[in-house]
């Protein structure tokens, strides 16, 4: 079981990779689509009681550091958006208040 435990996290942590790199260049449906197989993974990787050894926990530590990573990616773009439609919102009613003061 260990051999199958550790190829599971091995691919889990392949696809966090992955997710990562979609993440920084702002490829979130690639994320979202990923996330799916990786908690399969996750989950078939820890079905069993079976004893963590070192090589489970320095996966488990790589994913979670990339799940930090993609979490704090995720932010910042979450953070742009919202500036992104602040000013166009801000465009918006310059523009209609333009329009009614010259009527």
């Amino acid at each position: 079981m260990a051999g199958s435990r550790h190829q599971l996290l091995d691919d889990a942590l392949e696809l966090s990779r992955r997710m990562a790199a979609f993440g920084e260049s702002g490829e979130w449906d690639a994320v979202i689509s990923l996330e799916p197989k990786r908690r399969g993974l996750l989950e078939r990787a820890f079905a069993t009681h079976a004893p963590a050894d070192d090589f489970v926990a320095d996966r488990v530590r790589a994913i979670l550091a990339l799940d930090k990573q993609l979490m704090a990616q995720s932010i910042e773009a979450r953070a742009r958006i919202a500036d992104e439609l602040g000013r166009t919102s801000k465009g918006r009613k310059a523009t209609r208040a333009y329009n009614q003061a010259h009527r």
